[in-house]
């Protein structure tokens, strides 16, 4: 039995003996893998996370400052009633706010899962990009056509009066009443397709992933660009317009100034 039980002790020593050489004979690396890719991949999730809220921290950094921006332009917008500017400012500054919340709840996240659904939030619930400041400058724009159109029409009526007086004095002024007449067509229309395009926007909303809604947003967007467009077109017509009178009455003064240095 005595015997027996120093054959086993000896066959055990051997065994752990052979167990151990071959553990040591393996590289460090290999000898605590376990505890090697708990740590690295707990590294790699941590990494991954900082890199999440550093990009949507930029993202929503940028959002923030073009919203402010057309915050200001809201703000110089001089055709719209004080309650349409207010909406629209309003619209602006409520979007500020929830991005900046975003931002504190996307800081404070600790599960990268969980930052990730926050940080998509940026692009499918406030839409900053896709329909909330293409929206505010299309009403922009359509308020600096409204202004030029104005502007182009108070310059109108003392072109009028130029072009009367010309006319007393015997010049020929049919060209220019042509295109005094075509300034009045054009910033008509242009005040048209700003209108047009101002509707057509002032009322969408965010689609909040409905695909739906999406497309006839961007369709309602690309609309309203075609109009500003046209209304652009319409303005500088009125313009080669203007500098046709202008040039026009130049030429008749021009030519009572050379008559008058010959006599």
């Amino acid at each position: 039995m005595i015997t027996n039980n120093i054959k086993k002790i000896v066959a055990g020593a051997i065994v752990g003996s052979s167990l151990l050489m071959a553990l040591t004979a393996l590289p460090v690396g290999a000898q605590t893998v376990g505890v090697d890719v708990s740590a690295s991949s707990t590294v790699n999730v941590a990494a991954r996370l900082s890199a999440v809220i550093t990009k949507a921290n930029s993202d929503i950094a940028a959002r923030i400052t073009d919203l402010n921006n057309l915050n200001t332009k809201v703000q110089a917008m001089v055709n719209v009633s004080a309650s349409e500017k207010t909406s629209i400012s309003n619209e602006v500054q409520t979007n500020i706010t929830g991005l900046t919340a975003l931002q504190a709840k996307i800081d404070a996240d600790t599960v990268l899962a969980t930052a990730k659904s926050d940080a998509a939030t940026i692009f499918t619930t406030f839409r900053i990009y896709a329909l909330v400041i293409p929206q505010g400058y299309i009403e922009v724009s359509a308020d600096k056509v409204n202004t030029i159109s104005s502007l182009m029409t108070s310059l109108s009526t003392k072109l009028q009066a130029r072009i009367t007086a010309d006319q007393n004095a015997g010049d020929n002024v049919a060209s220019l009443q042509t295109a005094l007449t075509d300034i009045s067509t054009q910033t008509t229309n242009a005040n048209s397709q700003a209108g047009i395009a101002q509707s057509g926007v002032v009322n969408l909303t965010p689609d909040q992933g409905n695909k739906t809604t999406a497309a006839s947003n961007q369709a309602a967007l690309v609309a309203a660009r075609a109009n500003i467009k046209t209304a652009s077109a319409d303005l500088k017509t009125a313009r080669q317009d203007i500098q046709t009178i202008l040039d026009g009455l130049k030429s008749f003064h021009a030519t009572i100034s050379a008559s008058t240095t010959a006599q």
